[in-house]
């Protein structure tokens, strides 16, 4: 079978700036609309899914001045959206160090039979101060050991995922037994980090279970991703970094045993029919761009340009020379100052898509960029990210996805109903929990 191109749009559009444009409402009511006409936009035009990154804290204070209230947490807003689309996926962000397991397996497998399987979960070991502030914590975990707690996360997700099988639920009306206790899996994990009995009490995924995407890419993050991600979604600001990345998750993958994960890097557009265009839009981008937002944003990883003289070089004390919080984000964003000596208000210019690539033209130049990335294995599609202007997502479907669909990268509908189908990854197993009808029994033996 021929690799098809996968393409995914982030669900929110926070960033640095746009809600000043004189053309946007930023009332509560409209930040929804506009959640709902992105979906729309998105499932018009086949994307994969709608991709949700998530936060857990409202950012360091210094950038509360200027950012906009409206958050919407990600399992609330996309289980809204399953209920006014049919086909697009959902991936929801969840921290495995933060969330604890049982809450994250009820949750997602709930939006995945809410959405008639559409869930993924993007697995995050979340590295910020301000978020592990939130949830009673001692302070930011080791950054391996981050990995450490997300290892066993995921095995206890799993499990709870793999309670109920096609013939747990018997509905003998007769005698009044809705499910069959000896064809119940209870987890019964007593692991390191988590003790979780189980089960959560609910069906097995219409795809078997929530798509896991994920974004390791230090070593223990790619040794990680390569040992349980199906989709991993990357920052790589060239195309011979990106080569590069996927000639090693896929080494790491058959290391594991595994195959190659697809790899979904972000990609930052302008799109406008002429040159012209494009460049009016991307001199209203710049404008309407904070960088004392970015500024402040970038405190989260060890990156501190606060106060720096905007029109002046990034200082070399902007970058500490090891982090415990995001290694990756440290060495993208360390490269991105050294590229071509910007400014610093240049530099938090390029940090709006993190450390990623962008294409910036007519939908031909962005077709092409696309087509080369995809056709020399620099990636198998890629998150969309847009400048948050209006019109942008909506010309992007309408201009340059035709033109991916006539050139036979991209389908010209959805073959199928659930992420999986979307993705062309397989239907998982029901793995074989040891023990699990005599705990059960026990259990209840006990109750009663």
């Amino acid at each position: 079978m021929s690799r098809e191109l996968h393409l995914l749009a982030f669900g929110s559009t926070r960033s640095a700036g746009p809600w000043r444009h004189p053309e946007i409402d930023n009332s509560t009511a409209a930040v929804r609309q506009r959640l709902v006409e992105r979906a729309r936009i998105a499932e018009k035009g086949t994307f994969d899914a709608l991709f949700f990154p998530d936060g857990l804290n409202f950012g360091p204070p210094e950038t509360w001045a200027y950012k906009t209230t409206e958050d919407f947490e990600p399992l609330t807003a996309t289980a809204a959206l399953s209920s006014i689309t049919d086909y697009i996926g959902l991936v929801v962000t969840g921290s495995a160090t933060l969330a604890h397991p049982y809450h994250l397996a009820r949750q997602l497998l709930s939006l995945d039979h809410l959405s008639s399987g559409r869930a993924g979960w993007n697995l995050v070991t979340s590295f910020a101060a301000a978020a592990a502030a939130n949830f009673s914590d001692r302070g930011v975990v080791e950054h391996d050991i981050r990995y450490e707690i997300a290892d066993e996360a995921i095995e206890v997700v799993k499990k709870l995922w793999d309670g109920w099988g096609p013939d747990t639920i018997v509905e003998d009306r007769a005698r009044g037994i809705y499910s069959d206790i000896n064809a119940i899996q209870v987890a019964n994990h007593h692991g390191t980090y988590f003790d979780v009995a189980g089960p959560i009490g609910a069906a097995r995924s219409a795809q078997g279970q929530p798509v896991i995407f994920q974004a390791g890419s230090s070593p223990r993050g790619r040794q990680f991703a390569a040992r349980h991600a199906e989709v991993i979604f990357t920052g790589q600001g060239t195309i011979a970094r990106a080569q590069e990345f996927y000639r090693q998750i896929h080494g790491e993958a058959g290391r594991a045993g595994r195959p190659g994960p697809l790899i979904t890097p972000s990609l930052r557009f302008l799109v406008g029919s002429t040159d012209d265009e494009v460049r009016r839009i991307e001199r209203s981008a710049f404008e309407y761009f904070s960088p004392e937002y970015q500024a402040g944003w970038l405190l989260e990883v060890d990156v501190d340009v606060v106060g720096a003289d905007l029109d002046g070089p990034v200082p070399d004390s902007a970058f500490p020379d090891s982090t415990e919080t995001h290694q990756t984000a440290l060495a993208g964003y360390r490269a991105l100052a050294r590229d071509g000596n910007p400014t610093v208000r240049e530099f938090l210019y390029r940090t709006i898509n993190g450390w990623g690539a962008e294409v910036i033209g007519t939908p031909e130049r962005i077709a092409d960029e696309i087509e080369t990335w995809f056709e020399s294995k620099a990636a198998d599609g890629f998150v969309l990210t847009d400048s948050g202007l209006p019109g942008q997502l909506e010309d992007f479907v309408d201009e340059v996805v035709p033109i991916l669909r006539k050139r036979g990268l991209f389908r010209h509908e959805y073959s199928g109903t659930t992420l999986r189908a979307h993705l062309g990854l397989p239907v998982p197993q029901r793995q074989e929990l040891s023990g699990p009808a005599s705990a059960a029994r026990e259990r209840i033996s006990a109750i009663r």
